[in-house]
């Protein structure tokens, strides 16, 4: 039986998310009727993730990211949208798709794949940057610039070119054989990393604030470390180990700090 393998596809509007979406679940993308709709980000669109599944991947994708990140309050919403969103969806993945489009990466780009590391920051070892409309010889001779900006991730190049109505028949057949010839080096370089599933972590929205929160607190002595303690009862029955472990890890240190830092006064006055 083959084991159904999670993949979630972030990136900015325009970039080619849903192609690959359409691809791995469809096997192919059609003029009309893909289940990803496909935009050329042109203009914005409301964010939602859609999903859709097969014996073979679960595919979300989470689309409507395309808007410029100086326009905060939108961004901030999206941002919450999504951290809400997948707190609370209780799947497993194998693959977290970052997609750039081979294109000179800009400031904006970075910004937003920092976000991406944000939100998915207990996934790191299962992320892979996807560039689209390339081939591996522009990823060999750009990979190292493709580090600098985004950090050393596999990276995999794909290259679903997209058929019009008013293409001749010829044309669409070497596009058709483009496509399944990328689907099938995807599929193959994803057999090769051999990533195993994950239970997502993320935070939502309202714990982000939380964590914002004892930031601040952590400050005061004592009360500070108590805090983090309780914290971390709270996100292990929430299902968050990682998040647990790290108030854990902090709330001990910190009472250990406090106590000694308290009979070390104590015993100098």
């Amino acid at each position: 039986m083959i084991e159904q393998q999670g993949i979630l596809l972030f990136g900015r509007t325009g970039y080619g998310k849903s192609s690959i979406a359409n691809m791995l679940i469809q096997g192919d993308i059609y003029q009309n009727n893909n289940a990803f709709t496909i935009s050329d980000g042109a203009r914005g669109e409301t964010l939602n993730i859609h999903t859709r599944c097969t014996e073979k991947y679960q595919v979300f994708d989470i689309v409507g990211l395309g808007e410029p990140l100086s326009h905060l309050v939108s961004h901030k919403n999206a941002v919450n949208k999504i951290r809400d969103y997948f707190s609370k969806c209780k799947v497993t993945l194998n693959h977290i798709f970052y997609v750039q489009k081979k294109v000179k990466i800009t400031d904006d780009d970075k910004k937003m794949f920092k976000l991406f590391k944000e939100i998915f920051e207990w996934a790191e070892k299962n992320i892979v940057i996807i560039i689209t409309n390339s081939k591996p010889e522009w990823i060999e001779k750009n990979l190292e610039t493709i580090s600098e900006d985004l950090g050393k991730y596999p990276i995999i190049s794909v290259d679903f070119p997209f058929t019009d109505e008013d293409e001749v028949d010829i044309i669409a057949y070497i596009y058709r054989n483009k496509r399944a010839q990328s689907l099938q080096r995807l599929e193959n370089k994803l057999l090769e990393l051999r990533y195993k599933s994950i239970k997502l972590e993320v935070l939502s929205s309202t714990q982000m604030t939380e964590r914002n929160v004892s930031k601040v607190v952590s400050i005061v002595p004592i009360v500070g470390s108590v805090y983090q303690l309780i914290s971390s009862g709270v996100y292990y029955a929430l299902e968050k180990p990682n998040n647990a472990k790290e108030r854990l890890i902090d709330g001990t240190a910190g009472l250990a700090l406090d106590i000694y830092y308290g009979y070390s006064s104590y015993w100098s006055e």
